[in-house]
């Protein structure tokens, strides 16, 4: 069976963390997501956007995660959640570093794309490893620059050569614009990386909490007195 993965991300790479975000500070926090499923499932993601631009009167342009209130977000959280719960082949996966606790060798733009690569390769390898045929397709706006190239080499050498791997892999990027599930890998990068970024700004159950009932996650770098 073929399998595509897609994903996106959320925050920025920059590393001005002693100002405000968006005033002159990067994001505190990163974050990537990814969607893996067989290609003949893609048909459920794609009705899923088509309904939800229907219900908002046939707009076709690209919405993206930060578009929605955190009130709409948690009502597109419980969607999401309706649409994974009960099937095990299409599976949603995420990362999410705080930036302060990263290794000072990995901080600075120079070294972004080690990073970015780094965060792919632990929320795709461990899923995809013991699948046939897998295509990847991420954001192409979205990857770094110095990733463009050397990410489909080092996911590759993860899988075959660490993991030991024969799954059959193909990478291709593609603008989220002309990919639906590329859109809908941008709203759950969103809901979890907000969740870390603007804690502050929730008092509720919020969208992240309620994707985590789908959600395979994990927190890289983290201290213990981390939250």
């Amino acid at each position: 069976m073929k399998y595509h993965a897609y994903f996106d991300d959320s925050g920025d790479l920059g590393w001005t963390l002693d100002k405000p975000y968006r005033k002159g500070g990067s994001s505190q926090y990163f974050t990537i997501a990814a969607l893996i499923l067989p290609s003949e499932k893609e048909k459920y993601i794609n009705r899923f956007i088509k309904k939800f631009h229907k219900e908002r009167g046939g707009q076709e342009r690209e919405y993206k995660g930060a578009d929605f209130s955190y009130r709409k977000a948690k009502v597109m959280a419980r969607k999401i959640v309706a649409l994974f719960q009960d099937d095990d082949e299409m599976i949603l996966t995420a990362a999410t570093i705080k930036k302060a606790d990263v290794p000072s060798v990995l901080q600075g733009t120079d070294n972004s794309n080690i990073l970015y690569n780094h965060m792919v390769q632990s929320i795709l390898c461990p899923t995809i490893k013991s699948l046939h045929q897998v295509q990847i397709i991420p954001d192409k706006r979205s990857v770094p620059s110095g990733s463009q190239n050397s990410c489909a080499d080092l996911i590759k050498h993860k899988l075959w050569c660490e993991l030991k791997s024969n799954v059959n892999i193909h990478y291709q990027a593609a603008e989220s614009h002309h990919n639906q599930r590329l859109q809908f890998i941008d709203w759950v990068a969103n809901f979890v990386w907000r969740r870390f970024e603007e804690e502050h700004r929730y008092f509720q159950k919020n969208a992240h909490e309620v994707l985590s009932q789908v959600l395979v996650e994990e927190r890289l770098f983290y201290r213990l007195d981390s939250p």
